[in-house]
């Protein structure tokens, strides 16, 4: 798709992107990756703060579930549910969406007063590059073949992913009545998965 056909993302849509890559890596990778993703959560968290007006709770929310997600699999062995079928993970960014990215986490680096903030961009930044392949493709290599993000993908994802939030803490309510779901809540975020219902 030639850029120019292409919506372009807002700022939003980078917050979708962030969340996007950090669950693709934690998926990925496992629990070894945590540290990256809670870079990644803390890049977005400044991200958003900084395009202003950005509800990123959504996206927080899915981080902090696919985190316990891979805790949760380094304790057992066992796989647990996922907020988004896995498989939609594998979808990259076109090149330009992740070159127009990076240029908006610099961008938006440059303004920022607190060094720490600025370095949390700019982390950010270079993780997601390295995710989504843009390193590679810096140097002559092709992204490879398989499903491309696009704005419109990023937001069906995060629609999907509040829908079953929204349905993770009904069971919650439901699992408070003692119907046996399982879930970790914090500070009212869902932060882990559902499992059997009895």
């Amino acid at each position: 798709m030639r850029s120019e056909e292409r919506t372009p993302f807002t700022p939003a849509d980078l917050c979708g992107l962030i969340a996007h890559e950090t669950a693709s890596m934690l998926y990925g990778v496992g629990a070894d990756s945590i540290p990256s993703a809670e870079a990644m959560r803390t890049g977005l968290e400044t991200f958003a703060a900084a395009a202003g007006a950005v509800d990123v709770s959504t996206h927080l929310a899915w981080i902090d579930s696919e985190m316990e997600s891979a805790r949760e699999f380094e304790r057992t062995g066992r796989d647990t549910p996922h907020l988004l079928d896995p498989d939609r993970l594998n979808a990259v960014p076109e090149a330009v969406v992740q070159i127009e990215a990076v240029w908006e986490f610099f961008r938006t680096a440059v303004r920022l007063p607190d060094q720490r903030e600025r370095i949390a961009l700019q982390e950010l930044a270079v993780t997601l590059a390295d995710l989504g392949g843009l390193s590679d493709v810096l140097l002559g290599t092709p992204l490879p073949e398989g499903p491309r993000l696009t704005a419109g993908s990023l937001r069906a994802e995060l629609e999907e992913v509040r829908t079953a939030i929204q349905e993770a803490l009904q069971l919650t309510e439901y699992a408070q009545r003692g119907a046996g779901a399982r879930l970790w809540i914090e500070n009212g975020d869902v932060i882990g998965q559902w499992t059997n219902i009895c």
